[in-house]
């Protein structure tokens, strides 16, 4: 089952769909993928950990 989370675009930081393309193996065992795609166009794939911003304290 894919899912389908918001987050922010690494690009220019609006809004971004993120959708799990599994995971492929590494020297460093497993790696969850992802597909970004925001609102002005901007499309990425890749490693979780790369694309993902980590959450900014308020």
């Amino acid at each position: 089952m894919t899912t389908t989370n918001l987050v922010d675009c690494p690009e220019c930081g609006l809004p971004a769909t993120a959708r799990s393309e599994g995971r492929a193996w590494s020297t460093g065992g497993p790696v969850e993928h992802l597909r970004l795609h925001c609102v002005l166009g901007h499309r990425f794939f890749g490693p979780a950990e790369m694309l993902l911003r980590p959450l900014r304290a308020a």
